[in-house]
């Protein structure tokens, strides 16, 4: 639209100079050939021509008026009119104070624009007195109406404003054309622009014919498009980058935790939001966005606070233990806190490593180390003290010597038990895969391990039967590490169980497993204690446990057992009312 306006302007204020300078031009033109003219009328006036009478003037003036047009007036020196071809030169006023006569009179010649008083039309005056300027001379003037002029300027504008018309017209088709081959790229590379900015890295300048061009736009256009390529590419590097980050913390065990400046949580991933408790669907809770909650507001930690302001002060990587409770046990984790900036705000994220199964294996291995040094030093200090009795002496004693030799051969025993188990233990934890796993008949490993412990039983009042399925059962399993297992849980079940009580060992199927219980009807196992019964050295009644002659690790090596057999055991006891340990292995299809 503005080039239009400025077209149109131009054409229009082209076209109005030229017909000023024409109408000025043909003014010129028409002063010039009325000039002339009066220099041809100068016999009409001139004094010194003899028989010029006024009639003959008059006469004259009519007939050069006839055959020019114009309008002929003759003046006398005194401005008195002698003859007028258009009016009665009697009833005329005197032109002595007309401005065209004062000049002529003055200079020779004089031109005057005005409207006429006689004949009321706008005419342009030219007058001549002929002869010496010293003497009074008459003058002759000639008048053309300035219409004619008008029409001839009419006629030229109407030319011009043709011209103007048809050249507008094609200038403004032509500027169109030109317009939107420049604007039309212009107005779609704005668009590609605002579209990049927008995040469209896509967009792309398609224009006709965008290829064939090698001006500056299909420059600029290819440019443009090499600019949203590389930036799709980058992004897409980018994009991809974040992802894969975004996906390697989300999988992280150790938890992640981002809060800006004023605590609130930026992001979290899973195992953060599982160590902390974090609750998800709290309102303004996002685990990978901006939170509108403060992490302090969503979990209560001692030393956390101080964690973070120290990670904001220091350089370097601020570090701790936090103590985390829920409802099922209580769990530690090692926290390292860095700061980072984050436009102009400093932020923190927090790493959370969970060593609760750390902490429990190092009071694992407390425990272990003092308890195999209490139940090797118990016996060594049995065996010591008898000895240094011997060597007193008592060895000469018949009343006593062989008493205290089956002391020490019963401590010795029991060393070689303990040792024997620490070994099968440490072997069956350190050597995976050792065993030989192969199809075993469970009912006849079953019947032998009864066959053994049957006269025990019988020593002590007990009763010791099997209560199996019908029909063979056979499973996956190391036949010698399957007897381990069997004789463990039943010597377990006799040391354990009251005299005249009972002991049975079921086999059973279910569905594509095998069934193995021993079940007691001894003193049974706390609530307490059933969680840790498999581990190490762990009893009930430390000293009930010693004076069966337990070493607390028969449990321990039944666990590791049938787990490296792929088969796991379970408890499941009241006290005083018995127990029943129940291992499960894989029937043979």
């Amino acid at each position: 639209m503005s080039y239009a306006i400025v077209i149109l302007a131009t054409v229009g204020a082209t076209g109005f100079l030229v017909l000023r300078e024409y109408r000025q031009d043909l003014s010129e033109r028409m002063e010039t050939s009325l000039r002339n003219q009066l220099v041809c009328l100068a016999d009409l006036v001139d004094g010194t021509r003899p028989g010029l009478e006024p009639a003959t003037v008059m006469r004259r003036a009519h007939e050069v008026a006839a055959a020019t047009g114009r309008r002929i007036t003759v003046i006398a020196a005194d401005g008195s009119v002698i003859a007028d071809s258009d009016a009665d030169a009697d009833g005329m006023e005197n032109h002595g104070a007309r401005p065209e006569v004062r000049e002529a009179i003055r200079s020779g010649f004089g031109v005057d624009r005005r409207r006429s008083a006689t004949i009321g039309r706008e005419l342009l005056y030219v007058a001549h007195a002929p002869g010496a300027t010293e003497a009074p001379r008459d003058v002759v003037r000639i008048a053309v109406a300035l219409e004619s002029i008008d029409k001839d300027q009419a006629a030229v504008a109407r030319l011009i404003l043709a011209g103007a018309g048809l050249a507008s017209i094609l200038a403004l088709v032509v500027g169109a054309f030109i317009v939107r081959r420049v604007s039309y790229p212009l107005d779609r590379m704005r668009r590609v622009v605002n579209a990049l900015g927008a995040g469209d890295y896509a967009a792309r300048v398609s224009l006709p014919k965008t290829g064939a061009r090698r001006d500056e736009l299909g420059e600029m256009a290819s440019a443009l498009n090499r600019l949203g390529f590389d930036l799709s590419q980058r992004v897409s590097e980018l994009t991809a980058g974040q992802e894969r980050l975004r996906a390697m913390v989300a999988g992280m065990i150790e938890g992640v935790v981002a809060v800006d400046e004023d605590d609130r949580i930026t992001f979290s991933n899973y195992a953060a939001r599982r160590m902390l408790h974090l609750d998800s669907t709290a309102p303004g809770f996002e685990p990978s966005k901006r939170s509108k909650l403060r992490l302090w507001e969503q979990v209560k930690i001692a030393g956390l606070d101080a964690l973070l302001a120290t990670a904001r002060r220091s350089d370097s990587a601020a570090q701790c233990e936090l103590e985390l409770s829920s409802t099922d046990e209580d769990a530690v984790v090692r926290a390292q806190a860095h700061r980072f900036q984050d436009g102009d705000s400093v932020g923190v994220v927090v790493v959370l490593e969970d060593v609760s199964e750390i902490r429990r294996l190092e009071r694992i291995r407390r425990d272990f180390v003092a308890n195999v040094s209490h139940e090797l030093k118990t016996p060594l200090t049995s065996i010591r003290g008898y000895v240094e009795t011997l060597l007193d002496g008592a060895i000469d004693d018949d009343d006593y010597n062989v008493r205290f030799l089956e002391k020490i051969e019963s401590n010795v025993l029991r060393l070689n038990h303990l040792v024997t188990d620490l070994l099968s233990l440490a072997r069956i934890e350190a050597e995976a895969g050792f065993l030989n796993l192969r199809p075993v008949d469970l009912h006849a490993v079953v019947e032998e391990a009864i066959r053994r412990h049957e006269q025990t039983a019988k020593l002590r009042g007990q009763t010791l039967r099997a209560d199996s399925c019908s029909g063979s059962v056979r499973v996956f399993a190391d036949q010698e590490a399957l007897t381990q297992v069997i004789d463990n849980l039943i010597d377990n079940g006799l040391k354990y169980t009251p005299d005249d009580r009972e002991i049975v060992v079921r086999v059973q199927r279910n569905g594509k497993l095998a069934i193995l219980e021993v079940e007691d009807s001894g003193v049974g196992i706390p609530v307490e204690d059933q969680a840790r019964i498999f581990e190490r050295f762990y009893r009930v009644d430390k000293a009930r446990s010693r004076a069966v002659g337990g070493t607390g690790l028969g449990l321990s090596i039944v666990k590791h057992l049938a787990q490296a057999m792929d088969g796991s055991v379970e408890l499941k006891s009241q006290p005083g009312k018995g127990s029943i340990f129940r291992v499960k292995l894989k029937l043979v299809e």
